[in-house]
């Protein structure tokens, strides 16, 4: 049975920093849970329970280890990034709510595809030049 997937993840969206790829791979991964789910009819708690239990705990896991990675390469811009991070924590809260007042998923996974590949693929790629460095030095 062939399932489309809603964010299609390719070489081009990798850092090159294992981890921090490995985990965004993860993110995508329940992205596209979240997306199954919605098109095959699951309840409200279900699909909401993938964002409040897998998405936003395991976010929070990979922004402790990309802060970490950032902090000990002394990246110059950390705090913003760290603002960028809760900024996305606040914004998921925000259009989760609404979606669930709504009946809607849609626009939670709308917003989930284009935050997560604009910040992986804009926001993320500023730091790699120093955690290459670091990593390269160590």
């Amino acid at each position: 049975m062939h399932e489309p997937l809603f964010v299609k993840w390719n070489e081009s969206n990798d850092t090159g920093i294992a981890l921090i790829d490995e985990q965004h791979r993860g993110i995508v991964s329940i992205i596209n849970t979240f997306f199954y789910l919605t098109s095959h009819g699951k309840s409200n708690h279900m699909l909401y329970s993938c964002i409040s239990d897998t998405l936003k705990n395991y976010s929070r896991v990979h922004f402790i280890t990309e802060e970490g990675f950032l902090e000990a390469a002394g990246y110059k811009d950390i705090e913003g990034h760290k603002k960028l991070h809760r900024r996305l924590a606040i914004e998921i809260e925000q259009v989760e709510y609404q979606g669930i007042r709504n009946n809607d998923a849609r626009p939670l996974l709308d917003f989930l595809k284009k935050w997560w590949l604009e910040h992986i693929n804009d926001e993320d790629r500023l730091y790699v030049p120093y955690l290459n460095a670091y990593i390269s030095n160590t």
